[in-house]
């Protein structure tokens, strides 16, 4: 078989831009295979439709595979439905060629049925691609059956079939080239690099979408082949990066065998870094490592500081493990931010006066507080919603209701305890008090909500690199300095 082409099509256009880093893991995979990857950004175009028309010209592809990282924003300031306008690009593709269409990422696994429905691409792949797109490939080339295919998702007659998806063993997978994507470009308009050290997670947050679009077990990838993914990196001048695990503690041994690789590599003392991270476990010892190996800042999503408030959410920890875990990070010299996810079940006036009141207390960095938790398909919290009953006669329900029974479209959990406007009761709770990110409908393009945030593309331009809550943060310091930092 020669080398067939397969287009790969970045349909994430949020600004600033985030790279495609798992269609450059896919990519990898598909030349190993004797297929030919040709990558058509549309992050980075400025009309996403004749880019795509190019392209599809250009290539004349054997198949198309489409990224979907994102279903929406997850903001209820916002409820941008980003999914619509990946519709269009499917419906756009497909006029332009008989090439079947293959959808995957982590925005597709989330919720496949419903997605590929949506859209009206013929395939797709849910969960990880680098096995299973090959495999799909060459079935659709007549070798073999896709109901074989791990995570394969297709039509049959006028339903739709989801093959359960396989999870690698990330210690069997070679370590991927970043070459794929234009690496430098999106560092200068987007101010970092993303890599992950593991995937899946073995919590059971009730709104998280993690474990069924990653996985219900941590896989590990080996500390060396990240290091070796850092270097490549830094090879192309990028010298910022942000880790894309949900929760890069977890488990806290392989968190330190990859500081420690960092280290003998000579990374470390080159490259600054930012991650995701669970409160617990967490202690100092992992925070000095962490900042040895070159993190500067971590965003630990602690959902909430209220005791009760953190146990109906799926959190196993309490406000005293928040307070701990905020003086290690100082004591390591690394700055932090705290997110918060505000109005789930049981929240009342009380629970966010005690959040914010802890929050201010403890006094990170900046402290994100998302007002109303975004009901995602098939999480534990979208399972209980769905046993009170129709959407729009729902009072803890607010946004899509009406004709959204598979909750793709936008739709917030605010528990009706609280009897008005919940951004106006934590403004007046937050009393602009400058260290809190507060997400105002009346102030979209003010707030912390990272799509086509001009304030931020703007500090990018200018030079800023870094997490981007750590870039807002640095422009609100007296001299804005901090913002431009290298």
């Amino acid at each position: 078989m020669g080398r067939l082409a397969v287009l790969c099509v970045n349909s994430n256009v949020m600004r600033p831009p985030i790279g495609p880093i798992g269609l450059e893991y896919v990519a990898a995979s598909l030349e190993r295979r004797g297929y030919g990857p040709c990558l058509c950004d549309l992050a980075l175009a400025e009309d996403w439709r004749a880019a795509l028309s190019d392209a599809v010209a250009e290539v004349a592809p054997a198949a198309v595979a489409v990224s979907v990282r994102n279903l929406d924003d997850a903001y209820f300031a916002s409820q941008d439905f980003v999914l619509e306008t990946t519709a269009e690009m499917v419906r756009h593709i497909s006029a332009l060629t008989d090439a079947p269409v293959v959808l995957g990422g982590v925005g597709f696994s989330t919720a496949p049925r419903e997605v590929l429905s949506y859209t009206g691409a013929p395939y797709g792949i849910a969960g990880e691609g680098e096995e299973a797109l090959p495999q799909l490939l060459n079935c659709l080339a007549g070798d073999g059956d896709v109901a074989d295919v791990p995570g394969a998702v297709f039509r049959v007659g006028g339903g739709i079939v989801a093959v359960p998806p396989a999870f690698l063993d990330l210690e069997m997978l070679p370590t991927p080239s970043r070459r794929f994507a234009d690496n430098r470009r999106y560092f200068a308009e987007g101010g970092q690099a993303g890599i992950e050290t593991k995937r899946g997670c073995d919590h059971a947050c009730a709104y998280c979408v993690e474990p069924a679009a990653k996985g219900s077990r941590i896989r590990l990838r080996p500390p060396e082949s990240v290091a070796a993914e850092f270097a490549d990196l830094l090879d192309q001048g990028i010298d910022v990066l942000h880790l894309c695990d949900s929760e890069f503690n977890l488990p806290p041994e392989h968190a330190h065998a990859v500081c420690d690789a960092l280290v003998r590599s000579g990374i470390a003392a080159k490259v600054r870094w930012y991650t995701y991270a669970c409160p617990h476990p967490f202690d100092q010892d992992l925070a000095r490592a962490m900042a040895r190996a070159g993190c500067v800042g971590i965003n630990f999503g602690v959902d909430h500081a209220d005791a009760g408030m953190l146990r109906r959410l799926g959190r196993t920890y309490g406000p005293d493990q928040i307070w701990r875990t905020a003086q290690a990070c100082r004591n390591a010299g690394m700055a932090l931010m705290f997110d918060l996810l505000l109005g789930g079940p049981g929240e009342t006036r009380e629970t966010l006066a005690r959040a914010i009141d802890l929050m201010r207390a403890i006094a990170p960095d900046r402290a994100g507080l998302s007002c109303g938790v975004r009901l995602y398909p098939h999480t534990p919290l979208t399972q209980m919603v769905r046993k009170q009953g129709p959407l729009e006669t729902n009072p803890n329900v607010h946004g899509a209701r009406v004709d959204n029974d598979d909750f793709l479209r936008p739709v917030f959990y605010v528990d009706a305890n609280l009897d008005e406007d919940i951004h106006g009761i934590v403004a007046a709770l937050v009393g602009g008090d400058k260290r809190f990110f507060h997400a105002d409908p009346a102030q979209v393009g003010g707030n912390y909500n990272y799509n086509d945030n001009s304030v931020l593309a703007n500090a990018i331009r200018s030079g800023a690199r870094g997490a981007y809550w750590d870039i807002l943060r640095r422009l609100d310091e007296p001299t804005g300095e901090g913002a431009c930092a290298t």
